[in-house]
């Protein structure tokens, strides 16, 4: 299977364009980009940040984090909502800063104290003061709550305390973040609270649906702090436009406040200011008109964008100086109509590097998945090849079976980059004995010290021994060569590392090969019902992922030699290079069901010499204790590896040869 790079370039292109957002934004490369600007963000406060994005439009998370890794939700209400695939990325971005400023800038242990206090029957830092007499009223019977605490009156309330240090903390963090890093977390942050008012029904359809005042008034604190506005589209006034006024001083007081137990004391204020609502609640349960869990659904239904909650158990990071001090202010300026606008022209947060990134990552997610798809048809190739070979009379109704791995999972990456280094150092050294002979043959050279030639060199008369002559070496190119590897997977490969030092062998011949552009190939075989061939680099690949195939090689079954030999001589035979080199790795014998002994040994011998006169030359490396079955087997092909620890060092040499 052949195809050009401006074949699959297009391929690529195409592909790109039928990518859907669950495709781009649920992406391992995706979540590895946010992750990597997460860490660029905590890695210098020294927290460790993973990233982790799912697609779910039924989900109604947005984003939350355990304070080490950030789930976001690409497909949330809010994200979803921008027209251009640009705008959704850089929306994410912002879901991202915003939970990197959680782990960096809320005191966890502060959290878990006011609410643990709360479960216990007190305020904290402090009660509430500077009431009316109407909330004190309120604030009495919440104690009185807090005395007996009845559990459903504690959980309504602590799940309303909750949501009011929620709001309030996620202003703080983001205004932190925003600070912090001005770019495309600060362009993200602002871009999807801008959007938020125009998510919100405005009060007036949210009463008309039905909606609880709970809810209405919260969605009202949780506009005005994202955004300094509400959706009013309707003219709406009254109590709970009046709700929200009374609590504006407080809320404003405590935002920007780099001491968190400001908020706590806000959210107090804020139970005690909106007491009749949370009321209101639980009087549904208590009357039986809902349950405590159909409620708490209910009101993650009516509160847009409802903040998640955090959890953690570390403290802020060090406040860094640098920022401008908050303005203490005395009143709200309540001038001008109000209302909300809607700026259908908006084009964006002006950050040209996030378009550049989501293109790359489109452009990497695209090529991924088109090298799936090409390696998935280059299987199918080798199965339909495999179908087409005359395996002869020795291997009548045996079916061959070619694997491949279409995708290469993380681990086998992990288990090549743990074990490589040393592999790697071999082909380097083999490479540097060969590099100087291939340049010399492209380039040409001169030749010094010979004993006869047409040309004498005026600088050797001084020399002794007669070698006065040197001939110019014309260029000529080094020899086009391919190689074929062909592992035993035997069950028997599995005593003495046999398989381990075959699998090293085969890195450090891949990485010789593809270094100086030879072609390579390298198959695994077994049998167990089937003739199971393994391709593990492929003269065509796409993906430039067969180093890591290599590590699935593993000792399984029987071997069925002369079917699998057939096979890779067959693939040799399709090379146009000049020389073509098949090397078996094997530790005995064929042994399979009915195929052993010396019909076997003759149906090999047969196949050697049945490729070696198409031009195919075969050598069967022995690293067992069969070697002179071997022996016998290949004759003049045998190649006797008595240390096998040797093994990478000769099969590379024996490939040298053939350069030279």
């Amino acid at each position: 299977m052949r195809t050009s790079h401006l074949t699959l370039r297009r391929r690529i292109e195409q592909e790109a364009l039928k990518l859907t957002d669950a495709e781009v934004f649920a992406s391992g490369p995706y979540a590895a980009y946010l992750t990597d600007m997460a860490e660029a963000a905590t890695g210098r406060y020294k927290r460790q940040t993973r990233v982790y994005c799912f697609y779910n439009e039924e989900n109604e998370i947005v984003a939350r984090t355990n304070n080490r890794v950030i789930e976001i939700n690409a497909a949330n209400f809010v994200t979803r909502s921008f027209p251009t695939r640009k705008l959704r990325s850089d929306s994410l971005v912002g879901m991202n800063g915003h939970e990197i400023g959680h782990i960096l800038f809320t005191d966890f242990l502060m959290l878990r104290l006011y609410l643990d206090t709360l479960l216990a029957g007190r305020f904290y830092p402090a009660e509430p003061s500077d009431l009316s007499r109407r909330e004190q009223m309120h604030l009495n019977e919440l104690q009185k709550i807090f005395e007996d605490k009845p559990e459903i009156e504690m959980k309504v309330v602590l799940k309303a305390a909750k949501t009011f240090t929620n709001i309030l903390e996620d202003v703080y963090i983001e205004a932190r973040m925003c600070d912090a890093f001005p770019g495309v977390y600060a362009g993200g942050i602002r871009l999807n609270n801008e959007r938020f008012p125009e998510l919100t029904p405005s009060v007036t359809a949210q009463i008309d649906r039905g909606d609880y005042g709970y809810a209405i008034v919260v969605n009202l604190l949780i506009q005005y702090c994202k955004s300094g506005d509400v959706n009013n589209l309707h003219g709406y006034s009254g109590p709970y436009l009046d709700s929200l006024h009374d609590c504006l001083p407080l809320i404003d007081e405590s935002l920007y406040d780099d001491d968190g137990r400001a908020r706590y004391i806000a959210a107090n204020a804020l139970l005690v200011k909106l007491w009749p609502y949370i009321k209101e609640l639980i009087e549904l349960v208590k009357e039986g008109k809902v349950s405590l869990d159909d409620l708490e659904e209910e009101l993650g239904k009516q509160i847009v964008g409802n903040s998640a909650g955090h959890e953690g158990d570390t403290t802020p990071v060090p406040f860094e100086t640098g920022r401008i001090p908050l303005e203490k202010t005395d009143e709200i300026s309540e001038d001008g109509d109000g209302g909300v606008e809607y700026n259908h022209a908006y084009a964006g947060v002006g950050c040209d590097s996030s378009g550049d990134d989501i293109a790359r990552i489109l452009s990497g997610i695209a090529e991924e998945k088109t090298c799936g798809l090409l390696e998935g048809e280059l299987t199918a190739e080798l199965q339909e090849e495999a179908e087409r070979i005359r395996y002869g009379d020795a291997h009548k109704n045996i079916h061959v079976v070619v694997n491949r791995m279409s995708a290469v999972p993380p681990g086998l990456v992990e288990a090549y980059q743990k074990v490589a280094p040393p592999l790697l150092a071999i082909s380097k050294r083999m490479q540097q004995q060969v590099i100087q002979v291939l340049r010399e043959r492209r380039e040409g050279g001169r030749q010094n010290g010979l004993l006869m030639g047409k040309r004498l060199s005026p600088r050797a008369f001084v020399r002794s021994d007669g070698r006065y002559f040197y001939n110019n070496r014309l260029p000529d190119g080094a020899p086009k060569l391919a190689v074929a590897v062909l592992d035993d997977e035997s069950g028997s490969m599995a005593s003495r590392d046999r398989i381990t030092h075959a699998r090293a062998a085969s890195v450090v011949i891949y990485d010789f090969c593809t270094a100086l552009g030879i072609p390579v190939a390298i198959y695994g075989h077994t049998e167990w019902d089937d003739v199971e061939l393994y391709a593990y680099a492929e003269f065509d690949s796409f993906d430039g992922k067969d180093r890591y195939r290599l590590m699935d090689m593993i000792p399984r079954g029987g071997n069925r030699d002369g079917a699998a030999l057939r096979f890779v001589a067959e693939r040799l035979m399709k090379r146009d290079e000049q020389i073509k080199l098949l090397i078996l790795v094997s530790d005995g014998q064929p042994a399979a069901d009915g195929y052993g002994g010396t019909e076997a040994e003759a149906d090999l011998r047969g196949i050697k010499l049945e490729y070696q006169r198409k031009g195919v030359t075969l050598f069967a490396a022995a690293i067992g204790d069969d070697k002179p079955n071997i022996e016998r087997i290949y004759k003049d092909g045998f190649l006797d590896i008595t240390d096998i620890t040797r093994l990478p060092f000769n099969l590379t040499a024996l490939i040298s040869r053939y350069i030279n």
